[in-house]
């Protein structure tokens, strides 16, 4: 029996108003021969068409046969199995009707409205057409330093968060301060690669700096949803950094907690993708620790731990220790398994991070004047608990 397309007024919405596209509801008819009740694994989602729409197929006698139906552009539809085939993920949206990675995407949009500022990108950002998987190079860059109205969020299946600044014109957040004019609780509840985010328990200053005596930059009123992009300790204090500018202290405000999509292991056994990290990570033993350092030359803790991820599956953990706390789940030290992370710090406000090795070693990009080297777990730098990441 065929499944409901997803048909949720927010998201149909604003996708088509922001792209300038409808949103057409249509079924997929079955095909004429009979559905392989055991083809591929069980898997409940929701997968969203490319810009282009998705081409229909069946799977007939091993292969998949292309039909002559297509999915509307951007329109969203339940899944409730995968497969992994030719370097393509395929998703199962009616009875045995699938549509492949090559035109769809399990991308998440999120109702976020502001300004997106390009930082920390002398050479400015690419402006792209499409996102994710899908995008290709408008020819144009945007300079640092400029601001662009966004209208909205997506984080692609590779767990990277993109900004709409036009038509199908698409920013990777990784470099951007970000202002919200619309970002509710509901937004605040996706994960995020490059923030965090938290809600005010009552009106409070922003600070300059991490400290009382910075001096005001300006307030906030109770209940206000606010992105962090960092956390600092200071004299006993927590703080928070806000992505706008300024600090607050994080007495005054509750954490949202949110989960990443599980990471996608394209089609691998886990023991395969668990090699393939720890491989990309010893690659860069002997380089030096560099402050917000991303690589490929040098790293801080958590821009290596997105690094070796990225190289070794490309998969956005996170950019930095508190968005990796929630890409997977959380473990005991003593339960610690290859290929997991390991941190320092209560969840929430983590300090460090490297990656669990096995036989109580790991992957370490400690301080600066150091190198990524190979350390071993004792009492006197004991972690707090770890994150698996690879199921």
């Amino acid at each position: 029996m065929n499944k409901k397309i997803l048909l949720t007024l927010l998201l149909s919405s604003s996708l088509a108003t922001a792209v300038g596209t409808n949103i057409v509801p249509s079924t997929i008819s079955t095909p004429v021969q009979a559905a392989i009740d055991n083809h591929g694994n069980t898997e409940n989602g929701v997968v969203y068409a490319d810009g282009q729409g998705a081409r229909v197929y069946h799977y007939v006698n091993g292969s998949y046969q292309v039909t002559d139906q297509q999915l509307a552009p951007y329109s969203g539809w339940k899944y409730d199995a995968i497969d992994h085939l030719n370097n393509q993920t395929w998703y199962e949206v009616a009875t045995n009707a699938w549509i492949n990675s090559e035109q769809a995407t399990t991308a998440k949009v999120v109702a976020n409205q502001g300004i997106a500022e390009i930082a920390y990108a002398p050479a400015g950002v690419t402006l792209w057409q499409g996102y994710g998987n899908h995008k290709s190079d408008s020819g144009r860059k945007l300079a640092n330093g400029t601001s662009w109205k966004f209208s909205q969020k997506v984080i692609d299946e590779n767990g990277d968060a993109w900004y709409l600044v036009g038509n199908n014109a698409w920013i990777d957040g990784e470099y951007t301060k970000i202002t919200n004019t619309a970002f509710n609780e509901a937004a605040a509840q996706q994960w995020d690669p490059n923030y965090a985010a938290v809600k005010t328990q009552r009106a409070t200053l922003v600070y300059r700096d991490s400290s009382y005596g910075s001096g005001r930059r300006s307030s906030v009123g109770a209940g206000t949803i606010l992105q962090v992009v960092s956390t600092l300790q200071n004299g006993g204090i927590l703080w928070y950094e806000l992505s706008n500018g300024g600090w607050i202290p994080a007495s005054v405000a509750t954490p949202i907690t949110t989960y990443r999509a599980p990471v996608n292991l394209r089609g691998q056994a886990k023991a395969t993708a668990v090699q393939a990290v720890i491989t990309a990570a010893k690659q860069q033993l002997g380089k030096p620790y560099v402050w917000n350092g991303k690589g490929p030359d040098g790293f801080d803790c958590s821009g290596l731990m997105q690094f070796v991820f990225k190289q070794a599956l490309g998969q956005n953990i996170g950019s930095w220790t508190v968005p990796q706390e929630t890409a997977g789940t959380q473990v005991a030290i003593k339960d610690l398994q290859p290929g997991d992370l390991v941190f320092w710090g209560n969840p929430g406000a983590s300090y460090h991070v490297g990656l669990y090795l096995g036989n109580n070693q790991y992957l370490n990009a400690l301080r600066p004047g150091t190198k990524i080297k190979i350390d071993t777990i004792t009492n006197n730098f004991y972690p707090s608990f770890g994150v698996r990441v690879l199921h």
